[in-house]
């Protein structure tokens, strides 16, 4: 069963988020089938119903620091924002292997990591960012130009791998966002526990690890206040050797998915609740 530590009725909640709530039906939202799916009995209706208004409520905030990101300037905004773990990329940098680092969508995963390599002395290191193309291309485009803008290289999910292969050849630093789910096109994967359900899981990251000794260390983004964002990097995921290969890159992948859920159960509300990460969710 999941834990959860923070009291969910004191999850902050909008009027905006009070209003998306209750105009979207329950057969149009994924977030709160997800929600159901995920937490089952273990939490009381009203608990449920509060982490989804504060969902809502984080999304429609987001919504607007990403707007506010093109309307003010980066210094004022990057006052607002703290990394915690710093010293772990660093340690993982240095042992020349190539780093990559597990993410999902958490806080304001478009808003954030923008800041991320100012406050990081980046000048003598390559970061480099895997993303999946939007459904639409105008804000496709708009979001791929600011992380760029930022010195983050882009790497298509179409053909991560290979791109990611020279990457860390090259010692770079590669943030993997790693709870989507993959396409059924694609051969590495698995079925592995997320939240407590079976989902399809990529196994790529576990394969790139193993191959390249590279370390797997893991980063998400949450808002502690109106303004204040907060990266913080986790210490590397110790992986474990199997006597068989594949089964090496399950349990890897099993614990990849475990650490995705530490770090969104700190603040559960800042999670993509919408996205449909279990293929039968409606």
């Amino acid at each position: 069963m999941l834990e959860l530590d923070r009291d969910l009725n004191c999850l902050p909640v909008t009027w905006w988020g009070r209003c998306a709530y209750f105009l979207l039906p329950y057969k149009r939202s994924k977030a709160k089938k997800n929600i159901d799916r995920v937490f089952q009995s273990s939490l009381a209706p009203s608990e449920k119903k509060r982490l989804c208004m504060a969902y809502y409520s984080h999304i429609i905030t987001s919504i607007k620091e990403i707007i506010l990101y093109a309307l003010v300037s980066k210094k004022y905004l990057e006052r607002h924002i703290e990394i915690i773990g710093l010293e772990y990329l660093q340690s993982a940098i240095n042992k020349g292997n190539g780093t990559l680092v597990l993410t999902g969508h958490f806080g304001n995963w478009e808003f954030a990591p923008l800041f991320f390599l100012d406050k990081f002395n980046s000048k003598n290191h390559i970061f480099y960012c895997v993303r999946k193309n939007l459904r639409f291309a105008f804000l496709d485009s708009i979001f791929l130009r600011r992380f760029k803008r930022c010195g983050f290289k882009i790497i298509s999910a179409k053909n991560a791998v290979t791109q990611t292969r020279r990457a860390l050849k090259n010692n770079g630093i590669v943030f993997f966002p790693f709870d989507i789910r993959p396409s059924s096109k694609i051969k590495n994967r698995v079925n592995a526990d997320f939240l407590g359900q079976k989902t399809s899981t990529n196994l790529s990251l576990a394969y790139l690890a193993r191959i390249y000794d590279s370390s797997v260390l893991s980063i998400t983004f949450y808002r502690t206040n109106k303004r204040q964002h907060i990266i913080h990097i986790y210490p590397e995921v110790e992986g474990v050797v199997n006597s068989e290969y594949k089964q090496t890159l399950i349990e890897n992948t099993q614990l990849y998915n475990k650490r995705l859920e530490e770090m969104l159960l700190l603040y559960p509300e800042q999670w993509l609740w919408s996205y449909k990460r279990w293929k039968n969710n409606g």
